[in-house]
């Protein structure tokens, strides 16, 4: 009995709080874990929220898809204004609607549970990391040349790029973890149709041992019948 209860979820024995998230996955080598059974599936688990436990990745990329749609747009609508090259504002429409149509896609792939509609965002993601990143150090090159690095405008500018940064490589992290939450319900739906097989086979195998046996009775009883005859 005490074994079955230190396999219980986490979050059945204790409230989901920002205490418990934290620690849970920031202090998890400094406390004792309880340990969970990997074989039981449970949607509301700890592992699957986030926001420090708050919500879950259902809902958090929702509103993360949405926040980042308008950040995405807000940034290439104010590059499209400081340039006037065709180039360059073919480039942010492009750039616009991969990103809108990488978040359905993702959004998408959470509610139907389809892993596969998460890769082409974890393809897009590192992408836009990388020219962030790299848009940020070009820009505070050009400011450090230009003795600009201490006015508003720059530090306001190389800021907002930063908080982009940051703000992708969080949702990457929820990313990941949707994509080991869809993973693990397949899992646990693939399991439930093994189960259901194997209780229909035998179900089915009681069936025609109860038909055979029955037949060789009623064949006993007969056989006993002639003989007394």
């Amino acid at each position: 009995m005490s074994k079955l209860s230190d396999c219980e979820p986490l979050q059945k024995r204790d409230s989901i709080t920002p205490r418990a998230y934290v620690k849970s996955y920031c202090c998890c080598c400094m406390f004792d874990q309880r340990r969970e059974d990997p074989a039981l599936f449970d949607e509301e688990n700890i592992r699957y929220r986030a926001f420090f436990g708050t919500m879950h990745i259902r809902e958090v990329l929702l509103v993360l898809t949405i926040i980042k749609t308008i950040l995405v747009f807000s940034f290439l609508f104010l590059q499209v204004m400081d340039t006037e090259s065709p180039l360059g504002i073919f480039s942010a429409t492009f750039a616009f609607l991969t990103v809108c149509i990488t978040n359905v896609l993702l959004v998408a792939g959470v509610r139907l549970k389809r892993y596969i509609f998460l890769i082409p965002y974890f393809t897009v993601c590192v992408l836009f990391i990388f020219v962030l990143i790299l848009h940020l150090f070009v820009d505070f090159l050009d400011t450090a040349n230009s003795k600009d690095t201490v006015e508003m405008q720059p530090i306001l500018h190389n800021t907002v790029l930063l908080f982009m940064i940051c703000f992708e490589f969080y949702m990457l992290s929820v990313v990941w973890r949707a994509f080991v939450y869809i993973c693990d319900s397949n899992m646990q739906r693939q399991i439930e149709k093994i189960e259901k097989k194997k209780s229909m086979v035998k179900r089915s195998f009681d069936i025609e041992y109860d038909l055979v046996r029955n037949e060789i009775i009623r064949a006993e009883v007969k056989a006993n019948e002639e003989f007394s005859v």
